[in-house]
């Protein structure tokens, strides 16, 4: 079985855990917040994979460093990984789990790239334009690439929208090498 779909299986029984506890809306502020943690807390995350780190050593770890953050729900469910031996997918699982519960929600996840950050009125423009393109609301993540000589690049689920300056240039640069058709 792929890591995918184990991860896949774990984030649904979680959101099914979550839902019969009448505590969805806890578990996603926690799964936000652990996603967060482990991006920025290399140290963290080690905890989580290492081969070097007993079941019992990692548990202790989740003891005392998250009951203070996040439900009892999320602390029982990563117990069960660690004594699973599935702690190393712990990001995969938390990233399912946001999938799912965006498709459960209508929203749909959108990866921009800007040559500049973008001002209040861009991001709106930018978030009204999209939520008319998918038709669904949008979680808009956004990152400057300072390579970008200008505009976007937008990625929207496995669909990209190359609006960059580089992108048209280069469209530019092929439609004037493009063969000439024969006059009659």
């Amino acid at each position: 079985m792929s890591q995918r779909t184990v991860a896949t299986r774990y984030a649904s029984a979680l959101a099914e855990a979550a839902h019969d506890s009448e505590a969805v809306s806890t578990i996603d502020d926690d799964v936000e917040l652990l996603r967060t943690t482990l991006d920025e807390n290399n140290e963290l995350a080690r905890v989580f994979t290492s081969p070097v780190l007993s079941a019992e050593q990692k548990e202790r770890v989740v003891s005392a460093l998250l009951p203070d953050h996040v439900s009892e729900l999320m602390i029982r469910f990563l117990k069960l990984l660690i004594a699973k031996q599935r702690a190393t997918l712990v990001t995969d699982i938390l990233a399912a789990y946001r999938t799912l519960r965006d498709e459960q929600e209508g929203v749909v996840e959108v990866d921009v790239r800007s040559s500049h950050e973008l001002d209040k009125s861009e991001h709106a423009a930018l978030i009204e334009a999209l939520e008319s393109l998918t038709g669904a609301s949008v979680r808009l993540n956004i990152s400057v690439d300072e390579s970008l000589l200008g505009g976007l690049v937008i990625q929207v689920g496995d669909r990209v929208y190359d609006g960059s300056v580089h992108h048209k240039l280069e469209a530019l640069r092929s439609r004037f090498h493009a063969p000439r058709p024969a006059m009659a």
